[in-house]
């Protein structure tokens, strides 16, 4: 059975999985990449390096989430969000990477599996938002979401 889920549904799958699909475009060039992030029920936060979707949400900051569950090819559920990329600095950076720090900290599973570009104890640099790790400059951004839609398939 194919369906549509409800609100409180995509809710479930934006609060439980970790791994989305970020779509942006520039340019009249599409780019869709995976990122870890956190959602606290408004917004979706996430780090990066500073390259191509860095680049291009800030050109155009209109970008398009997506997250899915896969139980197996008939079941899963896929949550579709579209809003606006922000690049965070000063005491929202600080709230955003505690929201992001909460939430994947718990599956960290050893000493070698730690977030990278900026994330645990890297230093901000002088005035501004990015870390710099082994010359890897990083930002901390949201996506707050302005539309949700989610699709469900479920066989037993």
């Amino acid at each position: 059975m194919l369906g549509t889920l409800d609100g409180e549904q995509i809710e479930q799958v934006l609060r439980t999985e970790i791994i989305g699909r970020i779509g942006c475009t520039t340019d009249g060039r599409v780019y869709v990449v995976p990122v870890t992030y956190a959602y606290d029920g408004e917004c979706v936060y996430a780090h990066s390096a500073v390259g191509m979707k860095v680049k291009m949400m800030r050109a155009n900051p209109a970008v398009c989430f997506e997250v899915d569950h896969t139980d197996n090819l008939a079941n899963w559920r896929s949550v579709i969000a579209w809003g606006t990329f922000e690049e965070l600095t000063g005491e929202d950076a600080k709230r955003g990477m505690a929201t992001l720090m909460q939430r994947v900290m718990p599956l960290l599973t050893s000493e070698t599996a730690q977030p990278s570009h900026g994330m645990p104890g890297a230093a901000p640099h002088p005035g501004a938002h990015a870390a710099d790790v082994g010359h890897v400059s990083a930002v901390l951004f949201r996506i707050r979401l302005t539309e949700r839609i989610g699709r469900f398939e479920r066989r037993p």
